[in-house]
């Protein structure tokens, strides 16, 4: 991971946007001090070998991820996102006259208010 992030960080077009780092090396340290970072789990190695990224570059695709259920745990339990986190649904209006509902996140659309308003458990 390091590799990558020094090579990412050396490119002008990246899409990574790291200003305050100058090589993998700070974002590996950063990383490494997230408190609970075992709670996450191990990153898993996968490869699609049925998969090519292209024409012009046939290697088998690879990724790393980490058990979806575990990150949504520890991300919840993070008490710098705490303010961030919305459990119900709003209906938000704008401060027009006369005021229009505004639909800017998940939390202010019907979906979330007629779910959760009639109980459905199903997820």
């Amino acid at each position: 991971m390091k590799t990558y992030y020094d090579n990412e960080l050396k490119e002008d077009n990246t899409a990574l946007c790291f200003p305050s780092f100058k090589n993998g090396d700070g974002i590996q340290k950063l990383v490494a001090s997230m408190p609970d970072d075992q709670a996450l789990g191990e990153w898993e190695l996968h490869t699609l070998e049925d998969m090519k990224w292209n024409d012009n570059h046939q290697c088998p695709i690879k990724y790393w991820n980490r058990d979806i259920i575990k990150s949504v745990r520890w991300l919840m339990r993070q008490p710098a996102y705490a303010k961030h986190l919305v459990f119900a649904p709003q209906r938000c209006f704008n401060s027009n006259t006369p005021p229009k509902r505004l639909y800017t996140e998940m939390h202010t659309a019907d979906w979330w208010w007629e779910t959760q308003v009639r109980g459905d458990t199903r997820g």
